[in-house]
């Protein structure tokens, strides 16, 4: 992958690390998400992206009388 990818969480460009729901998450960030303890600040930070990375996937879900669509 030669393309700079912008990191969802802190917007650095690079491209080593992983795309969650067509986010972008760059391997320091990666790292960092599975280090914090529920206790620190830093995971409700953690938190908070990573539930606005849900959010945009469940905007796109339509509810009609048929079911769900995406």
């Amino acid at each position: 992958m030669d393309e700079r990818l912008q990191c969802h969480l802190c917007n650095k460009e690079d491209n080593e690390g992983i795309i969650i729901l067509n986010k972008y998450i760059c391997r320091e960030c990666e790292l960092e998400i599975i280090s914090p303890s529920v206790d620190e600040l830093k995971y409700e930070v953690i938190k908070r992206s990573m539930k606005d990375i849900w959010k945009g996937v469940f905007i796109n879900i339509n509810v009609n009388s048929n079911g769900i669509s995406f």
